[in-house]
């Protein structure tokens, strides 16, 4: 066969695959919306969409809603309704002005009083004889000279004549003026008409308001923050509350006075699109669900997202995201306390798919899924009704750049009110500078918009019915339906149906957050002055169900029906568990029957493969839920490491797990005692946990072997190797008291262990007689017996194999009337954030509402970094156990007073516990030490062993176990004498740095030779020189 004969098979080799079931062209479009309509027969074969239907065309339409011809103004024939939040708003600042006007009246000067006056008149011939003084004829007689013509000659020869000519020579020379006639200036005084004889006299208030001036100034002086006048007259008002009438807060019905809300008391919300989804509001009916799109139903109580069959992943995501945050920050008046995620087609008969049907009127018949496509010309087609306008003076004008196009967040402005029309809802959006009155012009303005005609005649997408289902809405026509949205929102304030409209909003979300983060200020390192946690919150605090993510996926507890990938349920199915051994440079597979049988000195590898099947309703008998086809394999690795397994051990474990989690299996760390849910169930109740190593398990199946049960579920049963003795019993627990030789096991049941726990027990017991694993040293040929034994009535055999009587080696409740039917709590106290902080330790196997006896570990206290605190709540008595300090670690000063002060801090914090638990009888409060925990402490936890270091030390205190109030007396004790502060070591609780401060006066005085006032003047070199010579350094 020549070489282009083989190339022209390989051609028809790849033409044929293409034609091979439906869909097979094209993998990318088989898988697609377009794909899953194909196979139900909805929609032509894919592949032939894909080659007749023309490429949509993604450039905007020139078909816009019509612009108005001229700017909107306010038209007085129209009667529109104003802002009612608005209009008290300013009510209310006028009368906050008049009452501020009230009091500072006296800051402009006014007339006060007016009083009218006679002017007072004067007689002129008394004021005339006053002023002259009269003279007597006598002595003008007297004084009169006599001329005679012999007088006359007296006069010179020379003397000058003067002649006419000489006087008008001097008069020539003179300018010529105007001579009036002689005029009596009080003769025409008196004859004028327009003087009055009565005057008004005015008084002001320039003394008042002065003082008034000055008793502000005083005021604002002595005043720690700036405040305005009608500030202060408004704190300076009397108010007379009996004429107050409070509403009722019991109905959850939003109340407000702002007559333009964002929202109504029933939305439905569509979400629809690929690119930039599109979330519009649509009528409330169920004609307007379609199979192709997510739809939101909000109302004040509940919060529905309903999933049409074939709506894209983009889609979903979307409506997700919008519903938790609806939900989650009570948005659009919403305060439902869940969403309620509705598919279609699967649980229609529930109780929440009738009440969401109800919600819309009842169920009747919408369209199915449009075409593939629809998405794309969607949004092109709505975004060409988008309006928007922005106000000038009193008029709203066209925005020319954001008309018809997307929206985006630069165009609002702080100083600046826009209009934004998108069909259903009119948006009149406002920035926090803008001032009262445009606001007031603005809602009118767009008020009168809202009711006035419209026109989407031009637009290829009506806004008001994108579905095409409603014939009652044409696309032209005067007044929108009642059930469209007219909102007033402000800056920072808008909602999320109103954000979804914009391009970026989430960057811009992001933005701010990035520079929050800038200006943030960094927090101190450590603050001494530490302050008790809030103990209402720690009381009040309740733990959230068990989570476990593998793959994107939460699994919950392994088993049962979960959420997928997409967020529908679905069914979670063990296929296979299979389990290594590792050893320091090798690993071992294990067999079957030899699963679930662990060592606490090794590690071990377990891969659980299961699958998750998408559960899928019938349409026809709506409320049943069937497996789909079988979802892909899953696989996840966990590698268990025991307490005592070594170093070397756990880093093969973990390259092992890589190797065998090489396909993309997840891998998941698994401590001891810290097991989650999900690798408990793949034994079924049958995982041991064996003391010592697998190596040397031959030598330990001779003799009776105790093991202690944990688990809340029966399915998660597991029994821990505990020592073989008396005081390993514990009255709230249940034990397995194992005899490989005689085959027999004992079923010890505490007296006050709860009836979950001896179920769990019995599934554990029951499990061993089934498997008879030889790790126990039992025959797969051996009959196994199980007795039930109670506390208080064991056989001799029983009490022979624990080796002693005394019921005093455990903490025995047979003689304590007192009902156990609680769950300890455990809290960790710790200042290294800087702030003294509680954390609760949970138990990962923890069952929501149950009652769980010993849900810690002596790991819990003893694995935290030491010093710790950790407070444990038993309900009856509260503890604070107190760790000890390293060898390694060197305490210093500063140490010293940081933990002084956090034992101090956690100790109030444990009284104050108390008395926020029973305020009438608080529970008593017990300070532990480590290395010294009484019985009622230890057997608390399933099993405890002694550190013989810990003890050793404990030991040397004189009060192993005390009360936290007489503990923190002495910790906060102020006053201490010179012997005292002068002896090795210090009292507890005392700082090193300051020792004179614990001194009394007198002792001061006498020690250091000076009063404190005279010791603080010193520099500090010479108080630390002073304070070495005395001993107190």
């Amino acid at each position: 066969m020549s070489l282009d004969e083989r190339m022209k098979i390989f051609k028809d080799k790849e033409e044929q695959w293409k034609n091979k079931g439906k869909g097979a062209a094209n993998d990318s479009v088989q898988f697609t919306v377009a794909g899953r309509m194909a196979k139900k027969g909805d929609v032509p074969n894919p592949n032939s969409l894909l080659e007749e239907s023309p490429p949509v065309s993604l450039k905007r339409s020139a078909a816009t809603p019509v612009k108005p011809h001229e700017e909107i103004s306010s038209r007085s024939s129209l009667k529109v309704e104003g802002d009612k939040r608005l209009d008290k708003l300013e009510s209310f600042l006028d009368k906050l002005h008049n009452k501020g006007g009230s009091t500072s009246k006296p800051s402009t000067i006014e007339v006060t009083t007016e009083m009218e006056k006679e002017v007072m008149t004067l007689d002129d011939e008394e004021t005339f004889g006053n002023f002259y003084k009269t003279v007597s004829p006598s002595t003008l007689q007297e004084s009169a000279v006599i001329m005679t013509e012999d007088d006359l000659s007296q006069i010179q020869s020379h003397t000058p004549t003067l002649t006419s000519t000489v006087a008008e020579h001097k008069r020539a020379v003179r300018p010529a003026r105007r001579n009036q006639g002689s005029r009596n200036p009080l003769r025409a005084l008196a004859a004028r008409n327009d003087i009055r004889q009565v005057y008004t006299e005015q008084r002001l208030n320039v003394a008042s308001v002065e003082s008034k001036r000055i008793q502000a100034e005083k005021v604002a002086k002595h005043s720690r923050s700036n405040l305005a006048d009608v500030a202060l007259a408004g704190l300076a008002s009397k108010e007379n509350f009996r004429k107050v009438s409070l509403r009722s807060v019991k109905s959850t019905e939003v109340m407000t006075n702002n007559s333009s809300l964002p929202f109504n008391k029933l939305m439905l919300i569509r979400i629809k699109g690929r690119r930039h989804v599109q979330v519009r509001l649509v009528e409330p009916t169920a004609r307007s669900l379609n199979s192709g799109d997510c739809f939101l139903l909000i109302t004040p109580k509940n919060c529905f997202m309903w999933s049409g069959e074939f709506a894209n992943v983009i889609e979903k995501a979307k409506a997700s995201e919008m519903a938790s945050f609806v939900q989650t920050k009570r948005d659009l008046g919403c305060k439902a306390p869940q969403v309620t995620v509705l598919e279609e087609g699967i649980n229609t008969d529930s109780r929440w798919a009738t009440e969401f049907w109800s919600l819309l009127g009842g169920k009747a018949q919408y369209r199915g899924a449009g075409e593939p496509d629809e998405d794309e010309v969607y949004e092109s087609g709505v975004l060409d009704s988008n309006g928007v306008y922005r106000l000038q003076g009193d008029k709203l004008v066209p925005h020319e750049e954001a008309w018809a196009s997307i929206p985006s967040v630069s165009l609002l402005d702080s100083k600046e009110v826009l209009v934004f029309d998108f069909g259903s809802e009119v948006y009149v959006w406002h920035g926090k500078d803008v001032p009262l009155g445009d606001r007031k012009v603005a809602v009118k303005l767009g008020k009168q918009l809202y009711s006035s005609s419209y026109d989407y005649s031009s637009c290829r997408v009506n806004p008001l019915d994108a579905s095409c289902t409603n014939t009652d809405v044409p696309q032209k026509g005067e007044g929108r339906p009642s059930w469209t949205l007219f909102g007033r929102l402000s800056e920072h304030n808008e909602t999320s149906l109103f954000k979804e409209k914009f391009l970026d909003w989430a960057e811009r979300k992001k933005e701010e957050s990035a520079q929050a983060e800038e200006v943030k200020v960094e927090r101190l390192s450590f603050d001494l002055d530490l302050q008790p946690c809030d103990t209402k919150a720690l009381l009040d605090g309740e733990p959230g169900p068990v989570k476990t993510v593998l793959e994107g996926v939460d699994i919950q507890r392994g088993y049962g029906t979960v959420r997928a990938d997409d967020g529908r349920q679905a069914q979670l199915t063990t296929v296979s568990v299979e389990a290594w051994h590792i050893r320091e440079h090798c690993e071992e597979e294990l067999p079957q029957e030899s699963v679930g049988q662990l060592h606490e000195g090794d590690a071990y590898i377990v891969r659980w493969t299961y699958s998750i099947t998408t559960l899928v309703g019938r349409r026809q008998k709506p409320g049943e839920l069937s497996s789909s086809t079988p979802g892909r394999e899953r696989t996840a690795c966990f590698f268990w490491q025991g307490r005592h397994s070594s170093i070397s051990e756990k880093g093969t474990s973990a390259l092992m797990t890589v190797e065998l989690g090489s396909h993309r299996g997840s891998q998941v760390l698994v401590s001891e005692g810290k097991e989650p849910p999900c690798f408990l169930q793949l034994f079924q109740g049958g995982l041991i946990v064996h003391k010592g190593s697998r190596e040397d398990g031959a030598s330990q199946t001779a003799g009776w072997r105790l093991f202690c049960v944990r688990g809340e579920v029966e399915a998660e049963a597991s029994l821990v190797e505990v020592d073989c003795q008396r005081s390993s019993l514990r009255s709230r627990a249940s034990l397995v008291l194992l005899n490989a030789q005689k085959s027999l096991v004992y079923l010890w049941h505490g007296c006050k262990a709860h009836a979950s726990a001896r179920q769990v027990a019995k599934r554990a017991a029951d499990r061993i007689q089934e498997r008879r694993p030889s790790e126990l040293g039992l025959r797969s040929s051996s009959s196994v017996t199980v007795e039930v034994v109670e506390e208080g009535s064991e056989p001799a055999e029983l009490t022979e194999a624990l080796g002693s009587r005394d019921n005093k080696a455990y903490d025995c409740m047979l003689q304590d009337p007192g009902k156990y039917n609680y769950t300890p709590r455990l809290f960790h106290l710790s200042a290294s954030s800087g702030l003294f902080e509680a954390q609760e330790k949970l138990y990962p196997a923890r069952v929501p509402e149950g009652i769980m006896a010993m849900p810690f570990l002596q790991e819990n206290l003893y694995s935290a970094q030491q010093p710790a605190l950790f407070m444990l709540d038993n309900r009856m008595e509260v503890y604070l156990w107190q760790g000890w300090q390293p060898e390694d670690t060197e305490c210093t000063g500063s140490a010293k007073i940081r933990w002084n002060n956090e034992r101090k801090c956690a100790m109030e914090t444990v009284l104050q516990y108390c008395r926020e638990k029973n305020p009438r009888r608080p529970p008593l409060a017990y300070l532990v030490l480590a290395g010294c925990e009484p019985l009622t402490f230890t057997n608390i936890f399933p099993h405890w062993e002694k550190d013989s270091r810990l003890t050793s030390k404990a030991e040397s205190s004189k009060n192993k176990v005390a009360l936290v109030k007489e503990a923190l007396s002495k910790l906060s004790r102020q006053q201490y004498s010179v012997e005292e502060l002068t002896r090795k070591p210090l009292p507890e609780g005392v700082d090193p740095l300051r020792l004179e401060d614990y001194l009394s006066d007198q002792d001061f005085r006498n020690l250091l030779q000076m009063s404190r006032v005279e010791f603080n003047a010193l520099p500090t070199w010479k108080q630390k020189n002073l304070k070495k010579s005395k001993g107190l350094f």
